[in-house]
C-alpha cells in the first residue's frame, strides 16, 4: 500500500503542474506522469483492478499524434483523484500509556510527532485520562472503537503502565488487532527482562534510544509520504530525550 500511495502522491505532484488545452503537445510533464503511471498500474491489479484497467487504456490513448488527448488526460487525473481519497487517508496514531505518565507522553507528542513530524493534534488519539473510560465491556468497546481507526499503535511501557490493568488490557487489544503496527517503547528505569509479562522483548526499544526515534520517524515519513527534515527532527529528539532523563533521572 506504501508504493501506491507515493506513486499516487507523485503523480498528483505533476498533474497539479499541468494545464492543457486541445493544443497542447506530449511534453516532458506528461512523460513524467505516463512513466509514473505505468509504475503504478501493476501495483494496482490486485486491489483496484477496474481503475488500473481504466489508467492502462487512457495511457494507450493519451498521445494523439503528438498532441495530448483531453479525453485520455481526463479520465488519467479522475484515477488520480479516487486513488488519493482511498489511499491518502488522514494519519492516525494511537497511544497507550498510563495517566502517571502524562508529563513524558506530552512530550513525545509535543516534540516528536508534531514538532517533529509536523502531525497535527487530531493526528493524535491519547488515552491521558483512563478514569473516564470504564472497566469491562464499555472499556473494551471504546478502545476498540478508537484503535480500528489508527495506523500505528505506540505502547508507553513504564512501571505505571505494568501496575495498570487499563494499560495492560490496552496492550492486548492492540495485538488482537490486524493490520496495525504496534510499537512498544519502554522508559529507561525500565529494565528488558521486566517486559517479559508484555511478551514484548524483541520488539520492544528505549524511549530515549536515538537511533529507535530515528527509525520511527523514518517509518513515518516513509508510510505518509512525509519530507523528511534531519535537522529539525534531531533537535526535537534531543529536547525531548533531555526531558525524560529530567523526569527519570536517567542520564
Amino acid at each position: 500500500m506504501n508504493t501506491i500511495r507515493e506513486l499516487v502522491n507523485q503523480g498528483i505532484k505533476v498533474l497539479q503542474r499541468m494545464k492543457i488545452n486541445y493544443n497542447s503537445t506530449i511534453g516532458p510533464n506528461t512523460m513524467q506522469l505516463i512513466n509514473i503511471s505505468k509504475q503504478l498500474i501493476p501495483n494496482l491489479q490486485k486491489e483496484q483492478p477496474e481503475i488500473a484497467d481504466i489508467l492502462n487504456n487512457a495511457l494507450s490513448t493519451i498521445n494523439f499524434n503528438g498532441f495530448i488527448s483531453a479525453y485520455s488526460f481526463g479520465d488519467i487525473r479522475t484515477c488520480y483523484r479516487i486513488l488519493a481519497s482511498l489511499y491518502n487517508h488522514p494519519k492516525k496514531i494511537f497511544i497507550s500509556h498510563s495517566s502517571e505518565d502524562k508529563d513524558i507522553v506530552n512530550g513525545f507528542v509535543k516534540e516528536i510527532l508534531m514538532l517533529g513530524c509536523k502531525f497535527e493534534r487530531t493526528d493524535i488519539f491519547c488515552t491521558l485520562d483512563h478514569s473516564a473510560i470504564r472497566t469491562g465491556e464499555d472499556f473494551r468497546n471504546e478502545i476498540v472503537k478508537n484503535m480500528k481507526g489508527c495506523d500505528f499503535i505506540l505502547c508507553m511501557i513504564s512501571e505505571n503502565y505494568k501496575r495498570s490493568e487499563v494499560c495492560t488490557n490496552e496492550m492486548g487489544a492492540a495485538w488482537a488487532m490486524d493490520g496495525k503496527r504496534i510499537l512498544p517503547f519502554k522508559f529507561p528505569n525500565l529494565p528488558f527482562d521486566d517486559m517479559r509479562f508484555l511478551n514484548v522483548v524483541k520488539q520492544g526499544a528505549d524511549i530515549t534510544d536515538k537511533s529507535k526515534l530515528d527509525e520511527l520517524y523514518t517509518e513515518l515519513c516513509a508510510f505518509y509520504g512525509l519530507s523528511p527534515d534531519w535537522i529539525n527532527y534531531n533537535q526535537r529528539t534531543a529536547d525531548f530525550i533531555q526531558l525524560v532523563n529530567s523526569k527519570t533521572g536517567c542520564k
